[in-house]
């Protein structure tokens, strides 16, 4: 008898203290945001969320990295939320990927497109959480399944790099160059296939190293995969500087 009681206390205590760092938590946010309203560092911004890039994803979730906004989307995919310039917006709808995109100027219209993850039961929870219709998903999985990729939209392959890599600096000369830590002036010095360049990150195209990737187009991209720090251990001091994995297939 006496240890279900020092068990009920215990546990009694463990949610009020779960509640209070709840609260705590809340308050601070709300802090933050009443500093930033009052430093006009805080901006509404609208976009619209779809799948295929033909149809709109209803009850996506959209969060707000700095300010931990959160925001759902509406019956046309639409949302608003209150963000900083250079904050990230996450999305997540159940059945796909999480997105992410950073806030540049904050007068941009953003447009995301969720990437659904394969298999009959992400299918099912995405039609089940009421993201798209059972007879939209057949559609676009019959017409539109080679537009389940979010790069479609970029203008260039320098476009897509720098808003998939936050954080990361994506220059241009002579060639397209990353620097994953967000500078190209470091001691260490990184490798691009064989030629050497000062803090840029490696290529890997389709499982080879290579010296560009300048010959790409938006459309050819299948997945990007940033690794950094153990992840490039089997490329050596070749990936002292970031490795970005490319997919055309």
């Amino acid at each position: 008898m006496k240890n279900t009681n020092s068990k009920l206390i215990l546990t009694v205590l463990l949610s009020f203290t779960m509640i209070f760092l709840t609260y705590g938590q809340k308050r601070a946010y709300k802090e933050r945001a009443d500093k930033l309203y009052e430093s006009g560092e805080l901006y509404k911004i609208e976009g619209t969320v779809t799948a295929f890039s033909h149809y709109v994803v209803k009850n996506a979730e959209v969060t707000s990295k700095n300010t931990k906004s959160r925001a759902l989307t509406d019956s046309q995919g639409r949302f608003e939320i209150l963000t900083t310039k250079g904050d990230v917006l996450i999305f997540s709808a159940n059945g796909f990927e999480k997105n992410r995109r950073k806030i540049r100027t904050v007068d941009d219209e953003v447009l995301v497109n969720m990437i659904l993850r394969p298999g009959e039961q992400n299918e099912k929870i995405a039609i089940g959480y009421g993201h798209l219709s059972a007879n939209e998903l057949t559609h676009a999985l019959v017409h539109y399944s080679d537009l389940n990729n979010d790069y479609l939209r970029y203008m260039d392959m320098r476009d897509l790099l720098q808003r998939e890599l936050p954080g990361s600096r994506v220059t241009d000369r002579g060639g397209i160059k990353v620097f994953i830590r967000g500078g190209d002036n470091f001691n260490n010095r990184g490798f691009e296939g064989d030629q050497e360049y000062p803090g840029a990150a490696l290529f890997v195209l389709d499982g080879m190293i290579v010296p560009s990737i300048d010959h790409l187009q938006p459309r050819d991209v299948k997945s990007i995969t940033l690794l950094k720090d153990a992840g490039t251990a089997i490329y050596g001091g070749r990936g002292s500087n970031g490795v970005i994995l490319i997919n055309t297939m």
